[in-house]
């Protein structure tokens, strides 16, 4: 008796070695796929599974071919992130798109991995369709916490890249959108120009199509200067003449700092009173254009507002 469970756990072990040794030796197999893709298709949800299974002939282990089979009838899936621009709608059927495999080989060798050595794939195309989904363009807002190093400023608007993004979702949550905010831009003392990658504030309910934008804040080392200038007008009507108070004001601007540039003097700028400015503004008050050849960043007057009062010539 002992003698025979001594052969039987032998046994046992001999089965178990021998069926590892199997399972490691690589065989030539054909294994059917599902595929999911994941897309930026504008309208429409960002995923669908194909119609088709996918036909995939190469090689791979026992182990693996086992582990992709499953013990249910069930294929191994695949998923995709795949560019909208291989997706071809399908004439006559709605939401209805084919993807050509051959596009997508690299990504599908990626998904495979090193375990399984492919041939060729005996699928040419799959088929998508897709849950049509409502949307709306907004616009990206910058989310800016930004201080400078004394006598630095930002320079113009950041700029963003996309600067309106793609929203899906209910249409009466739509409606109230009108824009997406980035994360918390902060920074502190900067004295360079800032720029990168951030991410956007999700919206509850909703799919923002991209995940983050590109931004550059201009940041330059500034010079402020004071001076007194006349102001002017401009496009008065014939016969007519436009008398301004107070014909002089202060002027305070910052420009960019620079060495040898040259100082910036009264006769680079002009202060001025276009007769259609003033005619349209529905009252007497008025500010005046800046005129200048000359790199200006900012610039205040002082008072703010200029009164005007239209005259008869004689």
């Amino acid at each position: 008796m002992k003698n025979f469970r001594l052969f039987l756990a032998s046994l046992l072990i001999a089965c178990v070695v021998w069926a590892m040794h199997t399972f490691t030796l690589q065989y030539s197999a054909t294994l059917p796929c599902t595929v999911r893709v994941e897309t930026n298709l504008r309208g429409y949800a960002p995923g669908a599974v194909a119609q088709e299974a996918l036909m995939l002939h190469g090689k791979a282990t026992g182990f693996y071919l086992l582990k992709a089979r499953g013990t249910g009838r069930k294929p191994m899936e695949l998923t995709l992130q795949v560019d909208a621009r291989h997706l071809y709608p399908v004439e006559g059927e709605e939401d209805t798109f084919t993807l050509p495999v051959p596009e997508v080989r690299e990504k599908i060798n990626e998904q495979l991995g090193e375990r399984f050595d492919l041939d060729f794939i005996e699928t040419e195309q799959l088929t998508f369709t897709f849950t049509p989904q409502s949307y709306v363009k907004v616009p990206v807002e910058a989310s800016l916490d930004l201080t400078f190093r004394p006598q630095y400023m930002q320079v113009g608007q950041v700029q963003l890249k996309p600067d309106s993004v793609l929203v899906y979702g209910p249409v009466k949550d739509l409606q109230r959108l009108t824009q997406v905010r980035t994360r918390s831009i902060s920074r502190t003392m900067l004295d360079k120009t800032l720029q990168g990658y951030i991410g956007l504030e999700s919206v509850s309910g909703l799919r923002i199509d991209t995940e983050q934008v590109w931004y550059e804040v201009v940041v330059d080392r500034y010079v402020e200067t004071s001076m007194t200038l006349p102001v002017t007008a401009s496009g008065v009507p014939p016969g007519h003449s436009l008398m301004m108070l107070p014909s002089q004001v202060e002027i305070t601007f910052r420009a960019p700092f620079r060495p040898r540039g040259g100082r910036i003097v009264p006769e680079d700028l002009s202060l001025v009173v276009d007769h259609r400015d003033f005619a349209g503004a529905g009252s007497t008050k008025v500010i005046p254009r800046l005129v200048t050849y000359r790199d200006i960043y900012s610039w205040r007057i002082e008072p703010g507002l200029i009164e005007c009062i239209l005259m008869e010539s004689r």
